[in-house]
């Protein structure tokens, strides 16, 4: 089974992390010295790089020979196998790992600016066997962080929540219409949407309520005089864990017309459109794209053709891992490249850009393979 939260993922406290979040240090991050970068402005790029268990950290608006300004990573962070990561309403960090040569798997929580080798602010240990992939969290600072789980015999294709107190929902199960799933995202009405690498398809769910409903205990009766003692004591039950919800998703985007092949990463902009992140396929045949859907998707099975696609050139796509959209409509891909000497790669491309496209810029991540992406809100 997942394990319960550590002391409440989304309270714990670590006084190490406090100390450093006192720092008022403004020199980039290097050696491994944990402090506070600065005041990051919206759109501060962070990415992944999964084999030097690092997040990397680029300024807004980078040029094509941009290098990381800031880093977090080292033996404090337990950063091991970085996935995706993304942000709450309060610039909170989340970043889901997975590493199977160190049987580790984990969601963690990063404070605000934080940068170095910095404590987590909260952490989640997952069974090893769980596969952690996407990570979304709501603006609005409800509280609630989702995951997406495959592989393993726990949770093999599942859609995780988390709330104050735990985990709040698990849907999995032959309803969901989830397989293989790797990114996720939701929307100012708390819509979840997740790209289903397995199922060539998205799959979109209403926010569930929490499973079970938690109870509230009734205001006490008066208490009789004298008060009769109950011999033995009882302990407080524990905390159920949540029964799998076999909920059936509000759309389904899937069919030969969307072009889905093999979708990746996912993203939403400011207008609810829909972006995905699409590594094509060599049997179908499909080249590598963005494929974006305009919003409304509407309900139930939508065999829709995208609105725009973007193929990148020079340099061309190879396996796009990621993508987000800024406030201003600018598309940006992580493309994690191919085979054990892969090229990663951070493609910008401006708003408006579609078709067969040159980014600008192109930038050269560092050595390592990159993943997933997030701009700071």
């Amino acid at each position: 089974m997942l394990r319960r939260l550590t002391l409440g993922f989304f309270i714990l406290v670590c006084a190490a992390v406090v100390a450093a979040c006192s720092s008022t240090s403004t020199t980039p991050s290097s050696g491994g010295v944990p402090g506070i970068g600065p005041n990051f402005t919206t759109n501060t790029i962070y990415v992944t790089n999964t084999t030097q268990q690092l997040l990397e950290i680029f300024t807004p608006a980078p040029g094509p020979s941009a290098t990381p300004q800031y880093t977090i990573g080292g033996s404090n962070t337990t950063l091991s196998g970085p996935q995706y990561l993304t942000f709450n309403g309060n610039k909170q960090l989340f970043v889901t790992n997975y590493n199977p040569a160190t049987s580790t798997a984990s969601i963690l929580e990063f404070q605000t600016f934080a940068t170095g080798n910095v404590l987590p602010f909260g952490t989640n240990p997952l069974n090893a066997s769980v596969h952690p992939r996407g990570v979304a969290a709501f603006s609005d600072n409800s509280g609630y962080v989702l995951a997406v789980t495959n592989a393993g015999a726990f949770f093999p294709n599942a859609l995780l929540i988390y709330g104050t107190l735990g985990l709040s929902n698990n849907i999995a199960g032959a309803n969901t219409g989830l397989n293989v799933p790797i990114g996720v995202a939701v929307d100012s009405k708390k819509n979840i949407y997740v790209a289903n690498n397995g199922g060539a398809s998205v799959t979109v769910y209403a926010f569930p309520s929490p499973s079970p409903t938690p109870s509230t205990s009734p205001s006490p009766s008066p208490s009789p005089s004298p008060t009769p003692s109950v011999s033995p004591s009882t302990s407080p039950s524990p905390t159920p864990t949540p029964v799998a919800d076999n909920l059936v998703p509000s759309t389904t985007i899937a069919g030969g017309n969307t072009q889905l092949a093999a979708p990746v990463g996912i993203a939403l902009d400011g207008a609810g459109n829909l972006y995905v992140a699409d590594a094509g396929s060599a049997t179908i045949p499909a080249a590598p794209k963005i494929l974006i859907f305009n919003a409304p998707l509407g309900a139930g099975v939508q065999n829709i053709a995208p609105s725009h696609v973007i193929i990148s050139q020079n340099p061309a796509f190879v396996n796009p891992t990621d993508v987000k959209v800024d406030t201003a409509g600018n598309v940006y891909v992580v493309d994690a490249g191919a085979g054990p000497n892969a090229n990663s790669k951070l493609l910008i491309f401006a708003a408006g850009s579609y078709g067969t496209v040159t980014p600008s810029p192109a930038i050269s991540l560092p050595a390592g393979s990159a993943l997933g992406m997030a701009l700071s809100p």
